[in-house]
């Protein structure tokens, strides 16, 4: 009798350990909040030309030909739960396209706001104003979200984004 009231409480002290894991594992993938309003876009100004960029550059598969960059100075999480950043996409023939990106981490989605104009120094905004679904076949996307947000969770803080994007840097 002794024995199984142990082995109960064994059973009953896993399945609250185990709630407590599922109960963290969920909280992370929503930001450690539930929202009781639909999620509202923050409007926020687009950010300088990256005239003294910190150029991050990712480690990507090798199936990717172009070379992707993040400016560093430019890491942005906002108060919207989404991931703001400037990105550099390097064609294999040195030609740049630059763009001001958004990344809404734990919805998968993303949204441009804006392409460089890199003659003129300035930014040409976008005119696809609505958040996207992120293409599962685009690789690109899949390398940026994987190094902004590595667990499909958003960061909790500015600290650890930029932990992020640090460890996702292409090794020499």
């Amino acid at each position: 009798m002794k024995t199984r009231l142990i082995m109960l409480g064994l059973l009953c002290a896993a399945n609250l350990a185990h709630a407590d894991i599922l109960d963290k594992m969920n909280s992370r993938k929503l930001g450690r909040y539930q929202p009781e309003t639909a999620w509202q876009e923050q409007v926020l100004p687009l950010p300088g030309y990256p005239a003294s960029a910190q150029w991050i550059e990712l480690d990507t598969p090798v199936n990717v030909k172009q070379h992707l960059f993040v400016d560093s100075n430019s890491l942005l999480l906002a108060e919207d739960r989404t991931v703001r950043f400037i990105l550099r996409q390097q064609s294999s023939s040195g030609i740049d396209n630059i763009s001001a990106e958004g990344m809404h981490c734990g919805e998968r989605t993303q949204r441009s706001f804006a392409f460089a104009d890199t003659t003129g120094q300035r930014w040409i905004a976008s005119h696809r104003a609505e958040w996207r679904k992120l293409d599962s076949n685009n690789a690109v996307q899949r390398s940026v979200i994987k190094a902004l947000c590595p667990e499909d969770a958003p960061p909790l803080n500015p600290e650890e984004l930029a932990a992020n994007l640090k460890q996702a840097r292409k090794k020499p």
